[in-house]
């Protein structure tokens, strides 16, 4: 099992913290978003930070990045500042 958390804005739109999932890479999380919380869930979701066990998926394979047992996917707000 793989592990979704979810942090603001998306955890508002899923209406959840956390989902367990079977799925195999950050492209099927993405799709299952999609098809299951809507368009407006997908769009925040990828213009999130993504991380794979607290690391950014940029340092992987980005949006193919395959997801093992014991994953835990990360959808985190996008800050700035100065």
């Amino acid at each position: 099992m793989k592990t979704i958390h979810y942090y603001a804005p998306i955890r508002a739109m899923v209406q959840k913290e956390t989902e367990e999932t079977e799925l195999a890479s950050v492209k099927e999380v993405l799709d299952y978003i999609k098809r299951s919380y809507g368009k407006e869930a997908y769009s925040a979701a990828k213009s999130s930070l993504i991380v794979v066990n607290d690391v950014s998926i940029g340092l992987y394979q980005g949006m193919k990045t395959p997801l093992a047992d014991g994953d835990t996917v990360g959808f985190l707000p996008v800050c700035g500042g100065g």
